[in-house]
C-alpha cells in the first residue's frame, strides 16, 4: 500500500512537472508572438497579442504586458489593463498595475480600468498601494483628485481582505480630519459614500457613519479569516 501510495505521488509530481512546462511553453509563444505585434505600425495586432497574452496567467505574459499600460494608444492601454486582470491572484500581474497607475493617473478611463484589474487580481499587496493612493491625495482638498480617490476606495472594496476594512476605517476616519464636517455634497461627503458602499461590499454589513462602523470592527474582526470568508 505504501509502495502505491508513493507512486501515485510521483506520477502526480511528475503529471504537475508537464503541466508547468506546458503552460511556461505557452507563455513563452504568446510573448514572442506579442514582440513581434508590437513592431507593427497598427495599434490592432498589439490588442489582440495583448488579449492572447492575457489568456495565460504566468509571470512571463504579465511581465510581457506591463509595459504597454504605458502605449501612445489609450485603447492599448485599456486592453493591457484587462488582460492583466485576468491573471487572478498572479502577484506579478498585480506588480504590473501597481506601476502602470502613476503612467495613467490624468487617463480616466484607462486609470479606471487599472484599478478595477486589481481588483479582480486581488492580491493583498494591493491594499497598500491603494491605502496610499487615498491617503497621498485626500487631504489636498482639490476636486480633481476625487475621481482616482473613488476608483481606489472601489478597488479596496473589491480586495478581499480584513487589511481593506481597517484602511476604509482608518481613511474614513482621516476624511473627516482632512476635509471637516461640512455637510452638504462637498469632497468629504463624496468620499463618505464610497467608504460605506466599499466596506458594505466587503462585510454584507451596513452602518450610517465611520464611528459606527469602527465599533463594528473592533468586535468583529475577530469572526473572519484574512480572506473575509467567516471564521
Amino acid at each position: 500500500m505504501i509502495r502505491t501510495l508513493f507512486l501515485t505521488l510521483t506520477l502526480a509530481g511528475l503529471a504537475l512537472a508537464d503541466d508547468t512546462k506546458a503552460l511556461e511553453a505557452d507563455a513563452r509563444a504568446r510573448v514572442d508572438a506579442l514582440k513581434l505585434a508590437a513592431k507593427e505600425k497598427d495599434s490592432e495586432p498589439r490588442a489582440q497579442a495583448i488579449a492572447s497574452c492575457g489568456e495565460v496567467a504566468h509571470p512571463l505574459t504579465a511581465a510581457a504586458i506591463a509595459p504597454f499600460l504605458g502605449d501612445p494608444v489609450d485603447d492599448v492601454r485599456l486592453q493591457a489593463a484587462k488582460a492583466l486582470g485576468r491573471m487572478a491572484g498572479l502577484a506579478e500581474a498585480a506588480k504590473a498595475l501597481h506601476a502602470g497607475l502613476k503612467a495613467n493617473e490624468a487617463k480616466t478611463k484607462v486609470l479606471a480600468e487599472v484599478f478595477t484589474a486589481m481588483g479582480d487580481v486581488n492580491s493583498y499587496s494591493s491594499v497598500a498601494v491603494c491605502r496610499d493612493w487615498i491617503n497621498g491625495r485626500m487631504s489636498k482638498r482639490d476636486t480633481s483628485d476625487q475621481t482616482s480617490i473613488n476608483y481606489a476606495i472601489a478597488c479596496l472594496g473589491a480586495l478581499k481582505f480584513k487589511a481593506s476594512v481597517t484602511a476604509l476605517i482608518d481613511l474614513g476616519k482621516k476624511n473627516i480630519v482632512a476635509n471637516g464636517a461640512r455637510g452638504g455634497h462637498g469632497m468629504r461627503w463624496r468620499s463618505d459614500v464610497r467608504f460605506n458602499r466599499a466596506l458594505q461590499q466587503l462585510t454584507a454589513e451596513s452602518f450610517e457613519d465611520i464611528d459606527s462602523w469602527d465599533d463594528w470592527w473592533k468586535k468583529s474582526a475577530g469572526k473572519f479569516n484574512e480572506d473575509m470568508t467567516v471564521r
